[in-house]
């Protein structure tokens, strides 16, 4: 069986070229939808465990926090590792929370199936990321010049 002989050592441009595109292709979905919790907060709330006058609150402002704050760190690639590792268990428990198809209602069975899948294609990227970090086209890449492969800011 082959096997591959990729490694961050063998790592070419068009690895960094991917890994800037898996970030910014995935980040605006975060901020989207962080964005629109923030202007939906109440209903927001209500749609959680607790609703808007409990937990739903607190658990609210949490996804906000990790939608807004992952997604910044993922278009940016500031952090982009351990953001990618929070928003694999969030996007998780987002889709068995919303997206459980399998117990919709008949007429919202495709739409739940497809944003079920959608998100499994999400958690692919979020572990591309998480697992090879953000590449060279990244602040945090500009920011530490001692890395293989860091633009220098000169």
């Amino acid at each position: 069986m082959p096997t591959s002989t990729r490694s961050a050592a063998t790592a070419g441009p068009l690895d960094d070229w991917v890994l800037l595109f898996a970030r910014i292709a995935i980040a605006p979905l975060f901020l989207y939808s962080g964005v629109g919790k923030v202007l939906a907060f109440a209903a927001t709330a209500s749609r959680l465990p607790g609703g808007a006058d409990g937990l739903g609150v607190v658990l609210a402002a949490g996804a906000i926090a990790v939608e807004l704050g992952g997604g910044t760190a993922l278009l940016l690639g500031l952090f982009a590792r351990p953001a990618a590792a929070v928003l694999i268990p969030f996007t998780i428990a987002a889709t068995l929370m919303f997206h459980n198809f399998w117990a919709a209602p008949e007429a919202q069975v495709v739409m739940q199936t497809i944003n079920f899948l959608k998100n499994l294609g999400l958690l692919g990227s979020l572990a591309l990321v998480a697992c090879y970090g953000p590449g060279v086209y990244a602040v945090q890449a500009a920011i530490r010049p001692g890395s293989k492969g860091a633009p220098r800011l000169t």
